[in-house]
């Protein structure tokens, strides 16, 4: 693959005419690299134009002395095989110069839009840049092969057939009707397979599209995970597949175009073989007359179409310059965060701190840990279609972003692993997963290696954001900030994959605490309004900052969800409702599927929950619909157990989920106590009465220290004997 070009430094000053000359200069520097080719292309569209000139002149010259001549014959036959020949390998050329051509272009055009400063304009919305990168793209490279294979090479053919048709006598008649007829049957033939070909083609415009598509919906886990290579490169195998499955088409219509010019010097033969079969003194004047009024047909048929391809192209240019040109040459001094002040200076922390971040309602806590990552230079970020402010590449390379945001891509897990980590392995790809809670994803068949559908659709909205943490930590980065996951809305979800980021032993992790007890858990805590960002202890902040203390309890809010159908007391469902994590699916997400973990109960708030069950033969059928007030998922309170069906909201939903250790817990009594007391008494509920070695071994993960100040807090409130 030839290097892409440098951005032209013209690109800008280049006027906005409609000219030919002004498109020419405008794409000449995706075409400077293959400039060998189109010297090939020139000469041997020179050497096809000298056949069409002076095979007439042999006809005339035989017809004239109208007696067989062998020699004379040798070189008409010649000339027509070198003109088919050399004519079909400059038709194919010039559209692999012209495929080839455009591949670097839309490269350049990709690169700009995954890193131009200010991407955001008027009229510019995403279907029209993905069209600006396919179809736009397609105009011009179809108005530079038409230019270069028909418009030119027929001005040309005009000029040259005008000049010698004048030292001809003029008479004739047309014997080109069977030669047309000929043509109509070729065409038949081969437009069967040209079929296929634009079909692949479409096909592989449509994967180039998807690319793009991603890059434009996941910008926050791009610039988060330093992704801009690998999705860069992704990119560039599609854009090369594209241009295979060009080349396919364009020998097919090369095929086509061959076929018109030898239907046509078929007419050739058969006029000369009536010529001497039937004599005549004017008929070589008439026959070489007939070719040239043919050659300046063909030349005026072609300047219409030439002419309203490179229109088409002209108005492309326009299009793809708002994002070649236009997007850098904006201006970011008018863009900030949204109500958020970029802090000066830095936040430092101690080695292998864990910091938990909380901010207000009115500021996301995503774009808080997007200050962090990209710091406060104007430099370091970029304006992305949808008008957020991102990290620009390359900037604080050793910090990764993991955003709340959802989304995947149509990849295989072990690719999306590969993207950040090239040389990983397959078993610590498992490993990952199992630390994250997504074991079951990686023991199922083929599924490390089935791709994940658009946007990874095939996860949940959970898998998808565990996927994205188990990524960053195969990684050495330096910090790893994690936004308001749904793993981090629950105490009893959150701790573990808390405890797993401390066991990794990153410099510094920074977690969006959305539990009072996570918030206890950090060694620090940061408080980010949208002016100021402050840093302490839990207990410190919550003595020292009013708004910090009242916003814990805001937080103790409910909503109307029947929790006497878990056969808890009043005052258990109490302390429940401050467990419940809110939760948010759009039309066809899907909530939980059938195989997966049977670890939280649903109850629906709003909108429409689809329940689906795979029969005895295999296939997935409805067999429920679930609305507001209704509860769904088949909960199991012993660990281990999989859920037997799957949720898909069939219309926006907002439901509130609670877990099995948190019903556990109420169940027992046990929901004021910390999680080191509530995993106790499962244990002893579990397994029967238990030594105090007996406990140590069941909870290995947990301090010895730690056990016991939780062992002696329960027999002094006589929770245990």
């Amino acid at each position: 693959m030839t290097n892409e070009p440098a951005p032209p430094p013209e690109a800008g000053a280049i006027g906005t005419d409609g000219s030919f000359t002004s498109l020419a200069r405008w794409y000449w520097p995706y075409v400077r690299p293959f400039r060998k080719r189109l010297i090939i292309v020139s000469f041997g569209l020179a050497i096809v134009l000298a056949c069409q000139a002076l095979i007439p002149l042999t006809v005339e010259s035989i017809l004239h002395h109208g007696e067989w001549d062998p020699r004379a014959m040798t070189l008409l036959i010649a000339m027509i095989i070198i003109q088919l020949g050399i004519g079909q390998l400059t038709h194919f050329w010039s559209h692999v110069l012209a495929s080839s051509s455009a591949t670097l272009l839309r490269e350049r055009i990709f690169d700009r839009t995954l890193n131009s400063k200010v991407l955001r304009q008027d009229h510019l919305v995403r279907s029209s840049v993905v069209s600006r990168h396919t179809s736009d793209v397609d105009h011009v490279s179809v108005a530079f092969e038409t230019s270069l294979s028909l418009g030119i090479p027929g001005v040309f053919r005009i000029v040259i057939s005008l000049g010698l048709l004048t030292v001809l006598e003029w008479e004739a008649g047309l014997v080109m009707s069977i030669a047309a007829v000929l043509f109509v049957f070729l065409r038949m033939r081969i437009g069967k397979s040209l079929v296929i070909a634009d079909r692949d083609r479409l096909s592989a415009s449509s994967r180039v599209g998807e690319s793009v598509d991603e890059a434009l919906t996941a910008p926050r886990t791009i610039a988060g995970l330093h992704l801009n290579p690998w999705i860069a490169g992704r990119f560039s195998r599609r854009a090369l597949n594209l241009e295979e499955a060009a080349h396919r088409q364009g020998f097919k219509v090369a095929q086509l175009v061959t076929g018109a010019h030898a239907a046509g010097l078929v007419g050739l033969v058969a006029v000369v073989a009536f010529a001497l079969t039937a004599g005549g003194d004017g008929l070589a004047g008439v026959a070489a007359s007939l070719l040239y009024v043919e050659g300046v047909v063909r030349g005026l048929e072609v300047l219409p179409l030439w002419v309203r391809g490179v229109q088409l192209a002209i108005v492309s240019r326009h299009r793809i310059d708002q994002i070649l040109v236009h997007a850098d040459s904006r201006s970011q001094e008018d863009v900030m965060f949204a109500g958020f002040t970029i802090p000066t200076g830095e936040l430092s922390f101690p080695d292998h701190c864990m910091v938990g971040i909380v901010t207000p309602n009115d500021v996301d806590p995503d774009v808080a840990l997007a200050v962090l990552s990209g710091g406060e230079h104007s430099s370091a970020w970029r304006v992305t279609l949808e008008g957020h402010l991102v990290r620009a590449q390359g900037v604080n390379t050793e910090t990764l972003h993991v955003p709340q945001e959802p989304l995947a891509f149509n990849a295989t897990i072990v690719e999306h692993f590969k993207s950040l980590v090239p040389d990983i392995e397959v078993s610590a790809v498992t490993d990952l997963l199992n630390d994250v809670g997504l074991g079951y994803l990686a023991s199922a068949p083929d599924g490390l290696t089935l791709p994940l559908g658009p946007a990874g659709n095939h996860l949940t909205i959970d898998e998808r954001q565990r996927l994205a943490l188990a990524m960053s930590m195969a990684t050495q980065s330096q910090m790893l900030l994690v936004g308001p996951l749904l793993a981090l809305a629950d105490t009893d979800t959150a701790l573990p994959l808390i405890k797993t980021l401390r066991e990794r032993r990153f410099p510094a992790v920074v977690v969006t605490a959305r539990t009072a007890e996570v918030a206890a858990s950090m060694d620090l805590m940061i408080f980010a309004t949208a002016t100021s960002m402050r840093m302490g202890t839990h207990e410190e902040l919550l003595l020292e900052s009013p708004e910090y203390s009242q916003l814990w309890l805001s937080r103790l809010s409910s909503m109307d969800v029947d929790l006497s159908v878990l056969g808890i007391d009043e005052d258990s469902q109490g302390s429940l409702v401050t467990r419940l994590v809110t939760e948010r699916y759009g039309t066809g997400d899907t909530i939980y599927r059938e195989g997966a973990p049977a670890d939280r109960i649903i109850f629906t708030v709003s909108g429409q929950i689809e329940i689906r069950a795979t029969d005895v033969t295999g296939v997935e059928r409805r067999v429920a619909v679930m609305g507001p007030g209704n509860h769904c998922g088949d909960l199991r309170l012993t660990p281990g157990e999989l859920r037997a069906e799957t949720a898909v909201a069939i219309e926006n939903c907002i439901v509130r989920s609670l877990s099995r250790e948190a019903i556990s817990a109420g169940m027992t009594g046990l929901l004021d106590r910390t999680a080191t007391e509530r995993r106790i008494v499962s244990a002893i509920l579990r397994t029967g009465p238990s030594t105090l070695d007996e406990l140590r071994v069941l909870l290995a993960d947990v301090d010895e220290s730690d056990i016991d100040s939780a062992l002696s807090l329960l027999k002094s409130d006589g929770a245990i004997a």
